[in-house]
Parts: C-alpha cells; sequence; structure tokens
C-alpha cells in the first residue's frame, strides 16, 4: 500500500529537496537552496491559516458559502448548555431525521445521522464533552458525493464516491459482495456478514459516502454534470481566494446541487490505493502543489 509519505518522499528526492520530519512525523520540512516550506499533515502553505482556519471547521465553512450566496447544506450550531427545546423543534422541523457532526471532524469521524430525540440528546451530550460546538444538517438523500480538488483555479481531479452498498445474487455472502465492491477497504476486514442475500436484496454497510469507511470511486461523470460540479467549485475556490483545497459537492435524488464541506488539506490517501493509476496522479497533483510552494 502506497502511502502520502512514501509519494513525499520520492518527490522531495526527485527534486533536490532536502525533506526533514519533526513533530512525531506530523510537520515535513522541505528545504532547498536556503527556501524552506511546510507541510503538516496534508496541509501545503500555499494557504493562509486563516482561510485554512475557516475551512477545517465545518460551521464556518458553512456560514461564509452563506455569505457569498452558494448552495450549501443547511447547518445550525450547537454548544455546551444547547436548548434541549431547542433541539426538538430542529428535529421536528428535518422530519425526525437529522445529521449531526463535530464541526472539527474529518474523514467522516464523528459524524452520525439519528432519527430519535432521545438518540439526539444522548449523541450531542457525548459528542460535547470532547467538541467546543457540534453542527445539526437535515438528513439528505444523496444520489452521488462528488470530490474536487483544486490548485490555483485549475481542476486537478474529480472523482465521484459511491457508499458501500450491495445487491444480493441469491449466492454470494454480503462479506463477499463487499469484498468485490471495494477490495482495498474490506480484503483485511474481519467480523464482515456472511448472511446470503437474497436476489435484489439490498446491504448498506454505511450511509455516508467516506472512502474511509467503505465507500469506492468511479471516474466517468456525465460531461454536463462534471462542468455543473466544476463550475461551482471554481467559483467558490475563487470568491474565498483559496489556492490549493478540496471541495466536497453533493447531487440529491431530485438532481439539486449543494457543497457538503471544503478541507484545507488535500487527502488522497484512499484514492491512490484505490485507483489504477492512484499514485501516479497524487504524484503528479502533489508534485505540481510542491513546486507551486518553491516558486519565487
Amino acid at each position: 500500500m502506497t502511502t502520502f509519505d512514501d509519494i513525499l518522499k520520492e518527490l522531495c528526492t526527485e527534486k533536490n529537496i532536502k525533506l526533514t520530519k519533526i513533530s512525531k512525523n506530523w510537520i515535513n520540512v522541505l528545504e532547498r537552496d536556503k527556501e524552506i516550506h511546510y507541510i503538516v499533515g496534508h496541509k501545503f502553505d500555499l494557504n493562509n491559516s486563516a482561510l485554512a482556519t475557516i475551512l477545517d471547521d465545518k460551521y464556518a465553512f458553512y456560514e461564509l458559502m452563506e455569505l457569498k450566496n452558494n448552495p450549501i447544506i443547511k447547518h445550525h450550531i450547537i454548544f455546551k448548555n444547547y436548548d434541549k427545546l431547542y433541539i426538538k423543534n430542529l428535529f421536528e422541523k428535518y422530519n425526525n431525521n437529522i445529521v449531526i457532526k463535530a464541526n472539527l471532524g474529518t474523514c467522516g469521524k464523528e459524524v452520525f445521522n439519528t432519527k430519535t430525540l432521545n438518540e439526539t440528546y444522548e449523541l450531542l451530550d457525548k459528542l460535547l464533552i470532547k467538541n467546543y460546538s457540534l453542527s445539526i444538517c437535515p438528513y439528505i438523500d444523496i444520489k452521488n458525493e462528488y470530490r474536487v480538488i483544486i490548485l490555483d483555479g485549475q481542476i486537478m481531479l474529480i472523482y465521484g464516491k459511491i457508499k458501500p452498498a450491495v445487491i444480493g445474487d441469491g449466492k454470494k455472502s454480503i462479506a463477499e459482495l463487499l469484498k468485490e465492491f471495494n477490495p482495498h477497504f474490506f480484503n483485511n476486514k474481519l467480523n464482515l456478514p456472511e448472511t446470503v442475500l437474497k436476489s435484489g436484496e439490498k446491504y448498506e454497510y454505511n450511509w455516508q459516502f467516506n472512502l474511509s469507511k467503505g465507500a469506492n470511486i468511479f471516474m466517468d461523470i456525465p460531461e454536463f454534470l462534471e462542468k455543473r460540479i466544476s463550475t461551482l467549485a471554481q467559483k467558490v475556490a475563487s470568491e474565498i481566494n483559496i489556492r490549493f483545497c478540496s471541495i466536497d459537492i453533493i447531487i440529491t435524488n431530485d438532481d439539486n446541487i449543494y457543497l457538503m464541506e471544503a478541507n484545507s488539506g488535500v487527502m488522497m490517501d484512499n484514492f491512490l490505493n484505490i485507483h489504477p493509476k492512484g499514485k501516479n496522479i497524487a504524484k503528479l497533483i502533489y508534485g505540481i502543489a510542491i513546486n507551486k510552494m518553491f516558486e519565487k
């Protein structure tokens, strides 16, 4: 399995850049010709820190998109000592089906779909122990989710994400079907269900579209849809003056388009191992980003 660190080491060697890892390998220090740059996690020092902070906060990004009149899923911010009646009203407003998520979470972590009020209160209390704030959003029926990676206004990569759901054929077990759906994620998973689904019966492993939770990718996006997604992503990047980021966009079952979130850290760890040419694609994008870091 190829990692981001593997690619970074290769790129620095090829570009005659001295690479030093500090802070338990979390911070990468890149030096060449008395010039120094940093990559922290997956964050390249192409973006200013204030804007990066906004993108990494789901509610802050939501409000910025509202300010710029861009279509985005509605968010309501929740703090400790929240008003239970306010939560109840939100819950009922969204037909007893909401999503609760940590504003600073990544990779789909600390994101929950809840359909009961008691569970909602329990989740809020649990998550607010270690999170300063949360967001409540309506649950939306999503047809597909798309990730767009942008660098200085140019679309570097677009791919679709399919949530991990399989359809039975009356012969194969759920475990077998999931391993066929996404071998990278499921081949080493233990305790997958061995139940054989009836023909046409559906099993959903996870309701989220995160590659880190078993979703898979697809690259065959209709031209009209790719243009629609690209136009929105480029508009957002231009309006907020972000140089290097990923933007997640959804298409609903009734064909509406919404922004989901954006990330100032450009992570392709799962993509580069799922796509047959994923390493080459990721290396090309990261290589261009590093070149731009060292541009005078």
